[in-house]
């Protein structure tokens, strides 16, 4: 049985978006998986916790895949895409492939530590201004990638899964996504596959009126 760790909404946790990247995948492709919700606070932060021997780095997604344990969001979406494929998910022709791993590398090198910095800034109540800015400029770059279509790359793929899963976590920000018709558009288009009718995803949607 395939296992993913994960961890879901709580009180003081809004739950694990780069553990949903993975959750839609594995709906998308139709695998059946164990879903393991973890908590943080006594199974990842400490230094003796027990998941910290399947993720040195106390977080999640953790896969188990039959005693193949594989961590890291964009690892696991490539393996599950190539180890259950072939799926347009992840396409085989070189160039289709490598436009979808562009987007993907993007949103983890780019868009998450972008998101992360805006995040310390409001939650800690300092100065958000370069962050503010920084993230506008990246959901112009999305915004125009996707004008006129309704996916980042050539079509549907794991690009998409990773964006949409990271991107809306900056409504409960209070990021304004008024100003990128093309980026709610898309994220309205992603909202209708039932692979994301997600309590994470959801919740997210709804903090920015998009539900």
């Amino acid at each position: 049985m395939l296992r993913l760790y994960h961890i879901l909404p709580r009180a003081d946790h809004p739950g694990s978006h780069n553990a949903l990247k993975v959750a839609v995948l594995l709906r998308e492709l139709g695998v059946d998986f164990e879903l393991i919700d973890v908590d943080p606070a006594t199974e990842l932060r400490p230094a003796d916790a027990p998941l910290r021997a399947l993720n040195p780095n106390g977080l999640t997604p953790i896969l188990d895949d039959d005693g193949f344990i594989l961590w890291e969001s964009a690892a696991i979406l490539q393996y599950l895409c190539d180890s259950r494929g072939p799926t347009p998910l992840l396409p085989t022709d070189p160039r289709r492939r490598g436009r979808v791993l562009q987007w993907l590398g993007w949103e983890a090198s780019t868009v998450i530590p972008a998101l992360m910095a805006l995040y310390q800034a409001r939650v800690g109540g300092h100065d958000d201004v370069a962050a503010s800015q920084r993230m506008a400029f990246l959901l112009g770059i999305l915004g125009r990638q996707l004008g006129g279509r309704d996916c980042v790359a050539d079509g549907y793929s794991i690009a998409d899964i990773a964006l949409g899963a990271s991107v809306p976590a900056l409504l409960p920000l209070g990021v304004d996504f008024a100003p990128y018709p093309a980026v709610r558009r898309w994220l309205a288009v992603l909202r209708e596959r039932p692979a994301w009718q997600d309590t994470i995803f959801l919740a997210d949607l709804r903090a920015g009126g998009l539900v």
